[in-house]
């Protein structure tokens, strides 16, 4: 306790004597000089004695409110022109005019100059707007010094000059100080002819402020009103953008993720097939309505309702099996397509297909997959696999394209603070692509052979010792993510070499030296579609992965 009483000891001594120097910033005088135009206009000179003390700044600002209110609430703006900044010398300051929520700011000084002790600054100004009439009487009620300075006024004094020909006795005059609000009167006043004198009695403290009354017989004066004043939302215009805003919201927030809740429900998910279910043994693809065996691509996707990594090395194993070219494992890992059968005579191939192995082959007739870059090509294949699934009546829209959708919907709802509607996007959204029928009962063949795939029972015992029913669904088996699992299943046969695989140092073959290898191949191929192409000096295309912002140019900057 000893050593806490000794601490603040030491802060309140510190503080004590660091305080001074912002207490000794101030204002020592503050006079006012306000001539009232024939023409309804004042004219009004501000002269402000700064004293900055010790402190290092550049200039003083100057708030101007421009907007006022009536009793009713109604807003109305003052016209503030012909302002000009100067020294005791009448030379100009440097300023800068800037609107801060209905008030003109003018920052004087110069911001790359600093300054210490006191100067003089004469702010003057023309106000349209600034005088009251009444049925009576006309009237000047100002706010001369503002109750918005952060620093102590140690002295304010306010002359008015009337237009000349109004008697003394017809002039009527009251003041105000201390902050907004307040009703105190420390302050004296003066009449002599058309002059009145204002003057206050203490210093006023920061947030407090001086404030005058003049009243004056009507018709001296012409009677220049203020204008009415509106901010964009309270015109007609602005009040049914607002209520468009609003409707936007409520269905952005609130309509909106409960529509897709519901749309999900109705129609985003599969329907049910009473004819054809799933079962544990299905030993071939399924067929498409005119009777053609899927593909392993087709087929794989056809049940998770994604082209994905996988479904693409099953059609590439397939593509092999059918003779058009060779996996070549020439080094360790190193992979190559060696082509075997000319694409000209092709028919058994479906479109994408054959425009794959031609992007893929050109007129080379090998093609080494380290040193290829093969993402345009499989990205092609993926929405080209999408469509098929579309156009075969399996699907009736593109799944893919419904998952992007909702995809973007989710950042939309990210950026604007919407969680329920990212939650909704991507718990309801995303899930929203659905089957046909057709594409129900298709995948649930498709799920059948993927169960007797992993199955690893006996009973067809004749037939797990025929290689030629490991390779024909072999392909299947990588789609489906299964081939270590079906290849377990043959692990008690040895295996020949096939004619569309060669493998680097193998002797002698069996199902799970096969399939490790054929995994290596995968994973090179994986690799070759892994990233977009490149330019020779690194940079990536704007075709894939491009974006607002992306490529050359641009910059930006800050605020000071």
């Amino acid at each position: 306790m000893k050593y806490l009483f000794y601490i603040l000891i030491i802060l309140f001594i510190f503080f004590q004597f660091n305080s001074p120097a912002l207490a000794q910033e101030q204002i020592q005088s503050f006079v006012t000089n306000i001539l009232v135009n024939k023409d309804g206009t004042i004219n009004v000179e501000e002269k402000i004695v700064y004293d900055f003390s010790n402190l290092e700044r550049r200039g003083i600002y100057r708030d101007i409110p421009y907007i006022k209110k009536n009793e009713d609430g109604k807003k109305f703006r003052l016209d503030i022109t012909n302002i000009s900044v100067r020294d005791e010398e009448g030379n100009s300051y440097q300023f800068k005019k800037t609107d801060e929520n209905g008030k003109l700011r003018l920052k004087v000084g110069d911001p790359n100059k600093t300054i210490t002790g006191v100067y003089t600054y004469f702010v003057r100004y023309q106000v349209f707007g600034a005088l009251t009439y009444f049925s009576d009487h006309d009237e000047l009620y100002w706010n001369v010094t503002g109750n918005d300075w952060p620093v102590p006024i140690a002295f304010s004094t306010s002359g008015v000059e009337l237009p000349v020909g109004i008697g003394q006795n017809e002039i009527s005059v009251t003041c105000y100080t201390g902050s907004a609000g307040s009703v105190a009167q420390n302050c004296a006043y003066e009449i002599k002819d058309s002059l009145v004198h204002f003057q206050t009695q203490n210093q006023l403290n920061p947030g407090e402020g001086l404030t005058i009354v003049v009243k004056f017989p009507k018709n001296i004066v012409s009677v220049l009103e203020p204008k009415p004043y509106l901010t964009f939302w309270e015109t007609i215009l602005g009040k049914i953008t607002a209520g468009i805003l609003i409707l936007l919201a409520t269905f952005w927030y609130l309509l909106y993720p409960l529509k897709i809740i519901y749309k999900w429900f109705k129609f985003g998910r599969d329907p049910k097939s009473v004819s054809v279910g799933e079962t544990r043994a299905w030993y071939d693809a399924p067929k498409t309505p005119t009777g053609r065996f899927l593909t392993p691509e087709e087929t794989g996707s056809l049940v998770d309702e994604r082209a994905d990594q996988e479904d693409i090395s099953g059609m590439i194993v397939q593509l092999a099996q059918r003779g058009y070219f060779k996996i070549v494992e020439k080094k360790k890992a190193e992979f190559s397509f060696k082509k075997q059968k000319n694409l000209d005579q092709a028919v058994d191939l479906l479109p994408y297909q054959k425009e794959f192995l031609e992007k893929v082959f050109g007129l080379k007739e090998e093609v080494v997959l380290k040193k290829s870059n093969l993402y345009q090509e499989i990205e092609a294949v993926k929405k080209k696999i999408y469509a098929n699934q579309v156009k075969q009546g399996f699907f009736p829209h593109n799944p893919e394209s419904i998952r992007t959708f909702y995809t973007v919907i989710g950042v939309l709802a990210l950026t604007t603070g919407n969680l329920f509607l990212l939650a909704v996007a991507f718990m309801f959204g995303r899930n929203m692509p659905r089957k046909t029928l057709k594409g129900v009962e298709a995948a649930n063949k498709a799920k059948s052979l993927r169960n007797f795939l992993v199955s690893q029972e006996r009973q067809l015992e004749f037939q797990a010792k025929n290689q030629m029913m490991f390779e024909k669904l072999l392909p299947y088996a990588i789609v489906f993510g299964v081939e270590k699992i079906w290849a377990d299943r043959f692990k008690d046969i040895q295996m020949k070499s096939p004619d569309w695989y060669q493998g680097y140092g193998m002797s002698s073959y069996n199902s799970h030296l096969w399939v490790r290898n054929m995994n290596s191949s995968f994973s090179s191929i994986r690799s070759a579609a892994a990233t977009p192409t490149s330019s020779s000096s690194g940079f990536g295309s704007g075709f894939s992965g491009g974006s607002s912002g992306g490529g050359g140019g641009g910059g930006g900057g800050g605020s000071w």
